[in-house]
């Protein structure tokens, strides 16, 4: 964020994923990175010396935060030169925001953009001096610069020719040209120099699919939820292969933490009103746990103060950050997240949350630019499902001190899952047990040998009969659904000119006739909803409207399963209403629980309040991160189904013990108020190991 843009700007953070990166035939695979932010040799130092990391984030030189100057004696060579001094890995900011042209920023103008800060031949030289611990050059804020200039037409006409589209496809080709652009620009500086877009809103594959080679995220400040940035994040990395990480942002209503305001002189830096270092702690663990490989955060302010006898010490965020890499450095290893869930948006979906930054974008929109449609509100219903309150739908509640949780984080009740996109390989997906695709897609003939493929191998999709439209015409694919869309085989024995016709059904009952994971048996009663006529041919009713029109199908095909839901993208049919229908909640909820990892309120079957979690593989070990959002100690069950040879709490001041033992363990865990616990659950080794 730009101190001398308050309300419009907004950063991003870098993010990670476990696989190896490559930028070019020397690019060598990125270790996991830890840091803080500085400028100049001498904070460059005091990091290093304070042991926060192995990684230093250079920030740009025109929003300075460091009291070193950028001068003729603190240039970016000195900055480059001192973390190869002190052996750390480094990531220089390179421009932020879209375009070719520097944008001023503020309420006025729409969102800033610095175009490339350094020469061709200065990011050679680096390159040259630094060798691997160069880690690449961030493009700071891209989605959130979108987002803004989109708001106004007076700032879309400074770049016109990104906003050239009246499409949700044209609107992805020209923002992701925009950022391939850039990744030519970048990669064409010599090989092996990486390009790290920053995203920080919902368009993060975008990054991945555009030639980023670490797409980076930023979290807290005044931008959207962070459980919510870690499913793109994670199902990103997984669909594109790539390496992700976080940036952490202590912005919050115009303020800073700095503990020392002799050094810290900005008006911005103050003691108190910030994002706290609790909520450092949380975003940096349950980012590594999300298999995350690079952390760091935006300022130096909240990192350091000066000691009474001369040098350095630590800062509340300093410590937070200290305290992480102590312990992620003694486990560099990649985590795999433990996700069974995949929710799957077109490739052109293009939803972005409203109420972002001081609410200057208080709706949803499709690009910036476009409007959000009936369809688009299924997916913010259903991540609201899994994400309670993420969105922060209330008006003006930025406006409250403090108010970080539900908005920032969520509890995710029904644990962690991905978003991927449409254009994913079917083997990628194929690692999710259960898929439900989420608003509109154009079902192409690629698409659906995807889907067919995937669960032709064992996978189980849910998919809604107004999603089985390709350029506003129905597919029909019964031996795939095991069913016809729209009559279709009442329109075989009937005139042409009768085909156009349609029907629809309006009731307001569910009754489940098979079980289905999720839901209770029996019936449900709640508002009217528009339901799409379909004619079963060997797919199985699971529930119907109680008169014999289907709400759910289940057809077995290959090793796998495919659901057919009728009701109008699962949704209530009042207009403007943006509630998903109970008995589908139930339903997307029983799916993301489905994993061999629950964790639940102790000694209960309900969700562990105000706890949001992700299971994760490291080596053979299970390794579990819980964050407790609230302001009261929480006491939660974990269980897990793949046997262990115990557990043992590794963060967090909580306690962990056995109340059932393997291989169907149980295990009580209490985290404190607005704290962490990771617990790892080492594998059972065999007499012969």
């Amino acid at each position: 964020m730009r101190r001398t843009l308050p309300m419009l700007t907004v950063c991003c953070v870098g993010l990670l994923a476990a696989s190896a990166l490559q930028a070019g035939p020397s690019a060598p695979p990125v270790p996991l990175l830890v840091g803080g932010a500085a400028h100049g040799s001498e904070f460059i130092d005091a990091l290093a010396d304070l042991g926060v990391g192995n990684f230093v984030w250079v920030p740009k030189w025109c929003d300075p935060t460091s009291p070193a100057p950028w001068d003729d004696k603190h240039t970016i060579l000195d900055d480059a030169d001192a973390c190869v001094r002190r052996g750390m890995s480094f990531m220089i900011s390179q421009r932020r925001g879209l375009g070719r042209a520097w944008k001023l920023g503020g309420n006025e103008y729409g969102g800033d953009t610095e175009t490339e800060l350094h020469s061709a031949a200065t990011v050679r030289e680096i390159s040259r001096r630094a060798g691997p611990l160069f880690a690449g050059l961030q493009a700071e804020e891209m989605d959130a610069d979108l987002l803004q200039s989109a708001f106004r037409v007076s700032a879309r006409t400074r770049i016109p020719e990104i906003y050239r589209f009246t499409d949700r496809a044209g609107g992805r080709r020209s923002f992701e040209g925009e950022l391939a652009r850039i990744a030519r620009v970048y990669h064409g500086y010599g090989p092996g120099i990486r390009y790290c877009p920053n995203l920080c809103v919902s368009l993060h594959h975008s990054g991945f699919r555009a030639g980023g080679d670490i797409v980076m995220a930023e979290l807290l400040e005044a931008l959207p939820n962070t459980e919510m940035q870690l499913a793109y994040l994670r199902g990103g990395a997984r669909q594109f292969g790539k390496e992700w990480g976080v940036w952490v942002s202590p912005w919050y209503r115009g303020r800073v933490p700095g503990e020392d305001k002799g050094l810290w002189k900005g008006d911005y830096a103050q003691p108190t009103g910030a994002h706290t270092a609790s909520s450092l702690r949380r975003c940096l663990y349950l980012s590594y746990g999300s298999g995350a490989r690079v952390l760091t955060v935006q300022q130096t302010e909240p990192l350091l103060a000066r000691k009474p006898g001369g040098g350095y010490q630590l800062a509340s965020w300093g410590r937070e950050l200290k305290g992480f890499w102590d312990y992620a450095r003694q486990h560099p290893e990649p985590l795999r997240p433990m996700v069974p869930l995949a929710l799957l948006v077109d490739k052109d979906n293009g939803w972005a949350p409203g109420h972002l930054h001081g609410d200057w974008l208080d709706h949803q929109t499709i690009w910036g630019k476009l409007p959000a449609e009936r369809s688009d509100t299924m997916l913010a219903a259903f991540l609201d499902v899994l994400l309670p309150g993420f969105e922060r739908a209330e008006p003006d509640w930025w406006k409250e001190e403090g108010r970080f949780y539900p908005g920032y984080f969520s509890a995710t009740p029904a644990g962690a899952f991905d978003i991927v996109s449409s254009d994913i390989q079917t083997s990628r997906l194929a690692q999710y047990p259960a898929v439900v695709l989420m608003a509109d897609v154009d079902m192409t003939p690629r698409l659906l040998n995807t889907l067919r493929a995937y669960v032709k191998g064992g996978g189980a999709l849910y998919i809604n009969a107004c999603q089985m439209r390709h350029k506003e015409d129905f597919v029909q694919d019964p031996k795939f659904l095991g069913a016809t869309i729209g009559m279709a085989s009442y329109f075989d024995k009937v005139p042409q000119t009768l085909m156009s016709t349609r029907r629809n059904w309006t009731p307001n009952r569910i009754v489940r006739r098979l079980p289905v994971a999720g839901v209770t048996e029996g019936e449900m009663l709640g508002p009217w909803y528009v339901a799409q006529d379909v004619q079963p041919t060997t797919a199985a009713v699971v529930a119907d409207d109680g008169a014999g029109h289907p709400v759910l199908l289940r057809h077995r095909f290959g090793r796998g399963t495919v659901y057919l839901s009728t009701p109008e993208y699962m949704m209530e049919g009042f207009n403007g209403i943006k509630s998903p229908l109970s008995f589908f909640a139930g339903l997307v909820r029983g799916l993301a629980s489905s994993g061999q990892v629950s964790v639940t309120g102790s000694g209960t079957d309900r969700p562990a309040e105000d706890v949001s979690w992700v299971a994760a593989r490291q080596g053979n070990d299970t390794v579990i991160t819980l964050a407790n959002h609230g302001k009261a100690q929480r006491a939660i069950d974990v269980a897990t189904s793949g046997g262990g040879a115990g557990a043992s709490l590794e963060v967090g001041s909580g306690t962990v013990a056995v109340r059932q033992a393997p291989p169907k363990a149980v295990y009580s865990i209490t985290v404190g108020p607005e704290d962490v616990a990771v617990v790892r659950i080492r594998k059972v080794r065999s007499p012969s190991t």
